[in-house]
């Protein structure tokens, strides 16, 4: 794990550059890092940060440059997508600082990006299990070329990529201003298709992730029973819900419902 602490103007960073493969199957991480011996906690009863509203970091607004590459941080919270590889980072950084100041605890859902404002909120999604998470920034990094978000040992934990140590992810930044703080299970989804083909739904799917509203809110798929349900949402906004179910059945000859899930 590569770090950069703003404060101060003071950058660390270790001379690991490459993933290392444990030999007690225990995953692959960076050198020198990985899993404590014996971890007391139960990691499945970790629950997703829930995103709030907080003030930005002043600190970690200002360009800083690693490796010779300037990186300029967003400072306000827009509509933000991005796919590439997850890593994640262990005990060689638990305890230490983070970017602003908080203590790292690898057994919390929080992460690391380059530019993304901190502390933010970040959806993440594995695309080879479907499986996400939800965490909260508040650090820099990763500085590896193809890597764009590090993970605290409980998100890759929840997201099934421990043992491979980096995956291919879907990030998509969370605006805790139309983020719904009501379970899940009870949040306002629009079904726009249902199939038994995985690959119809799929289609479907890369339709909607064309739409001029698929930045704000989360198109996903989820099986239930025997069917492939195209999902849009939560939407936590009533009126927000109804404008965008009339512009999916007016434009796009949809039908489309609301569902409780």
């Amino acid at each position: 794990m590569m770090k950069i602490f703003l404060t101060g103007v003071i950058l660390l960073l270790s001379a690991c550059t490459t993933l290392q493969k444990s030999n007690e199957s225990k995953g692959a991480y960076y050198q020198d890092d990985g899993p404590h011996a014996q971890i007391d906690i139960q990691l499945d009863d970790i629950k997703d940060a829930i995103p709030k509203i907080e003030p930005i970091n002043n600190s970690t607004k200002k360009p800083y440059k690693v490796f010779g590459e300037k990186y300029v941080p967003m400072t306000k919270i827009i509509p933000y997508k991005e796919k590439g590889y997850a890593s994640w980072y262990g005990k060689k950084y638990h305890g230490n600082k983070t970017s602003i100041g908080e203590t790292y605890n690898m057994y919390e859902m929080s992460g690391a990006h380059k530019t993304l404002p901190l502390p933010s909120y970040l959806r993440v999604r594995n695309l080879k299990n479907n499986k996400e998470v939800i965490i909260r920034l508040n650090d820099r990094g990763p500085f590896l070329k193809d890597r764009i978000v590090d993970l605290s040992y409980a998100a890759a934990y929840k997201l099934d990529i421990i043992e491979k140590g980096s995956e291919f992810v879907e990030i998509e930044l969370i605006n805790p201003e139309k983020y719904s703080p009501e379970n899940l299970d009870q949040a306002s989804f629009l079904q726009v298709g249902a199939f038994r083909d995985y690959l119809n739904g799929q289609a479907l799917l890369n339709k909607i992730n064309t739409l001029d509203f698929s930045n704000e809110f989360e198109s996903k798929i989820i099986k239930i029973n025997d069917l492939f349900h195209v999902l849009v949402g939560p939407i936590g906004d009533n009126i927000t819900l109804l404008e965008i179910k009339e512009k999916l059945e007016t434009e796009y000859s949809l039908s489309v419902y609301v569902k409780k899930y």
